[in-house]
């Protein structure tokens, strides 16, 4: 009896190592945690949030494999709103960039547009998205005849039918989203693109067009989502965040206009026009890290 349950033991303690290796098929939980640390004139704040794996696998896993890439590490929250911090876009203050996030924000809206051509992350993501790294979070796989794997998402990850699967998180103060770019699944405008790169019949187009971006955004506000973006965690602790946002609340911002958005974009999502608006702080508010806790 003693041998049988200390063979139990030993079993049960090397399940928990394995279980402790990062994203073993086996071990993946519903709810991942990840904790982001945001860095406000000297300050950091440590956001932890609840993952909905069980409604958005693929979201969750795109962005999973982001932060453990470490493509978060020392970025920037590149816009600022009253509702919303935007950030996965842009490193802070790159290595071998003659300048500074401070000084090219006192300079004014022109050394800023330097700034944020010169610290994009846009290269880097492509690469990543490109070279297998990241799992798609769009596509369809044609198996036994049919087309079984989500389809492009709006606010939730959508099925087959063109219906958010599982229900959706609709927003609230804390909320993560993960931005797209923009898909019309009215209008049949839609790409849907395969997992093994083959189009088996179905229209192809690249993966960029028609998958999550890098770009993550934390809510500010209590409003409901946007169907621009699939909101996939919630934050475990507001409190943080409130002392966050009334840190920022009282600091000097500049509006950056016409920022040129490359041919690499599509970390920023759908772009005709290739330039965007953003609003910063005169204090950067610098993503330290975003960790992966609870896998």
């Amino acid at each position: 009896m003693k041998k049988t349950l200390k063979r139990i033991a030993v079993g049960v303690a090397a399940m928990a190592v394995l279980c402790a290796v990062p994203l073993m098929s086996g071990c993946e939980s519903s709810h991942p945690e990840a904790v982001i640390t945001i860095s406000y004139d000297g300050t950091d704040y440590e956001l932890t949030y609840k993952l909905y794996r069980n409604m958005y696998p693929q979201t969750v896993k795109h962005f999973i494999e982001l932060a453990d890439a470490g493509f978060y590490d020392n970025t920037i929250i590149h816009s600022y709103e009253s509702s919303y911090f935007y950030g996965g876009g842009y490193s802070y203050n790159a290595e071998g960039y003659e300048s500074t996030y401070e000084a090219d924000y006192e300079e004014g809206t022109g050394a800023m547009g330097e700034y944020f051509a010169a610290n994009s992350k846009e290269r880097a993501y492509y690469e990543l998205a490109t070279n297998g790294t990241l799992t798609p979070s769009v596509y369809r796989d044609y198996i036994g005849g049919q087309y079984r794997d989500a389809l492009p998402t709006v606010i939730g990850e959508v099925g087959d039918t063109h219906v958010i699967q599982n229900g959706a998180l609709t927003g609230g103060f804390g909320a993560l989203r993960m931005f797209y770019s923009a898909k019309d699944l009215e209008n049949g405008d839609v790409v849907y693109l395969d997992k093994d790169g083959n189009d088996d019949g179905a229209i192809f187009d690249g993966y960029l067009e028609h998958s999550a971006t890098s770009i993550f955004s934390i809510q500010t506000s209590t409003a409901s989502g946007s169907t621009d973006y699939c909101i996939f965690g919630q934050l475990v602790d507001t409190d943080v965040l409130t002392q966050l946002t009334s840190a920022v609340s009282s600091g000097s911002t500049l509006t950056v206009d016409n920022v040129v958005i490359d041919q690499y974009d599509q970390i920023i999502g759908e772009r005709y026009d290739n330039t965007d608006d953003f609003t910063v702080q005169s204090i950067p508010l610098i993503v330290k890290s975003v960790e992966i806790t609870r896998y």
